[in-house]
């Protein structure tokens, strides 16, 4: 009973945390957070119907230096890890932002990052789709035809490029679920917000 209680106190506590919002949030910066929440549902469900040929341009933009940094940084731990750093980079750099938030008790925006990270897998799908007939132009020149190729190394490597397809609709699938999950969670700490404010 009392490893069932303590579990029970832990998951109302984290639920606690999770569902904090400040309550002196002026009228302006939570209609611009609705207005943010709106944008980035539309931009999220835009990759998501996206097709799996198409690169999303825009999005690619916002995580290509966490990409390539991942890459350095995953270094010295060996040449598969180095080949995963870039995409693990792209996904480490929002999940970072999201709990550095949630830490200083921004949960909206830990959401939104979270969001943003949901959408950088989407991105590296598109990679890991091309990976089984590579077409797609690559940073450094060329494609994977003819030039270094993250996925088409994984994949080979661990003698997954026959199923390269089927692994980037995965990807895809949770990116979408990871978009939608926190944009929930951003609109349930939006409504939490409205009704205190709607009693001011």
């Amino acid at each position: 009973m009392d490893d069932r209680s303590g579990l029970a106190e832990e998951r109302a506590s984290l639920r606690e945390r999770l569902l904090d919002v400040p309550w002196d949030v002026p009228r302006a910066v939570w209609y611009g957070r609705l207005a943010a929440l709106a944008l980035v549902a539309i931009w999220g469900t835009s990759v998501l119907l996206g097709r799996m040929t198409d690169p999303p341009t825009l999005l690619h933009l916002t995580v290509i230096l966490f990409h390539e940094a991942g890459h350095v940084f995953f270094m010295p731990f060996g040449e598969a890890l180095r080949v995963a750093g870039g995409t693990l980079g792209q996904l480490l750099m929002p999940l970072i932002c999201a709990v550095a938030l949630h830490r200083r008790g921004d949960n909206f925006g830990a959401a939104i990052c979270l969001a943003w990270m949901g959408m950088s897998l989407m991105d590296a799908s598109v990679y890991a789709y091309d990976a089984a007939d590579p077409v797609l132009p690559l940073i450094g020149g060329g494609t994977g035809s003819d030039s270094f190729h993250d996925f088409v190394f994984l994949f080979d490597r661990y003698g997954q490029l026959g199923h390269a397809r089927g692994w980037a609709r995965a990807m895809k699938a949770l990116g979408a679920i990871g978009v939608f999950a926190s944009l929930a969670w951003a609109a349930v700490l939006l409504f939490l917000q409205s009704e205190h404010l709607a009693e001011r």
